[in-house]
């Protein structure tokens, strides 16, 4: 397993940072910069940028964060919400991005990732899941939760292991900011064959919600939000607890 990574999520909408209950309920936090230049003095190892409104609309407001967030970050930065064309990605990498997150592009068109991975290398890309539960299956959700793909997570994932993208994030729809633990369920139908790096977000609220998360195998990441956003513990808490528990973590 690859030593293990802590990534703040921070979503946007309108330039503002915001923070929702199942992808619902969207309360406004603060200033996205201060917050991603917090996270990389606390000791981050990435941090991933959502834009929730750019999924819906097809805006392109990210531009001017990005470009603020990385005068001063050097780590990661990797960033999706509505991406769907080559330009669009152009303009990302150019403000300093390194790495793009796909989501509903992808859902709807898998050809758009291998067109992507031709150009700019596998290495460049990111594909989101969200993953709901319904009728106890998990169904691949699309443009922040709202609607369902009828693609089955597994399935997904088994085609997305075969064309070899660079990251797959499983983020759970159902314990997004509940701060109940991640949906741990969601691995038990998944090879232990998969070679690409697997994170996992949605639902993290204390300490111990990350040392059972970093016994699976296949996760090489966490990420996480409201327990960072509100101050309830910060990266280097988490760091210093896994430490203690002998898990491997980037320095």
């Amino acid at each position: 397993m690859d030593k293990l990574r802590i990534i703040p999520k921070l979503e946007v909408k309108n330039s503002n940072l915001i923070k929702g209950l199942q992808y619902e309920g969207l309360r406004k936090i603060g200033n996205p910069v201060e917050y991603a230049n917090r996270y990389y003095e606390e000791g981050a190892d990435q941090i991933n940028i959502i834009d929730i409104v750019s999924s819906l609309y097809s805006r392109d407001n990210l531009y001017e964060i990005i470009d603020k967030i990385t005068e001063d970050i050097f780590i990661p930065i990797c960033v999706g919400g509505g991406i769907q064309s080559i330009e669009h990605i152009v303009k990302l990498l150019n403000c300093g991005a390194d790495r793009v997150i796909i989501n509903s592009a992808a859902l709807r068109n898998s050809e758009f990732l291998k067109e992507v991975a031709n150009i700019f290398g596998s290495q460049f890309i990111s594909v989101s899941i969200e993953a709901k539960k319904i009728n106890n299956e998990y169904f691949c959700m699309m443009d922040h939760g709202r609607e369902n793909s009828n693609i089955k997570v597994v399935e997904w994932i088994k085609h997305l292991t075969k064309n070899n993208v660079g990251e797959i994030i499983i983020n759970s729809v159902d314990n997004d900011g509940m701060e109940c633990g991640y949906d741990f369920s969601l691995f038990e139908q998944m090879s232990e064959d998969i070679k690409c790096p697997i994170v996992i977000s949605g639902g993290a609220g204390n300490i111990s919600h990350f040392l059972e998360a970093a016994k699976i195998k296949l996760i090489s990441g966490l990420c996480a939000s409201t327990i960072f956003h509100f101050n309830k513990l910060k990266v280097v808490d988490i760091k210093q607890g896994l430490k203690k528990n002998k898990i491997e973590i980037v320095e």
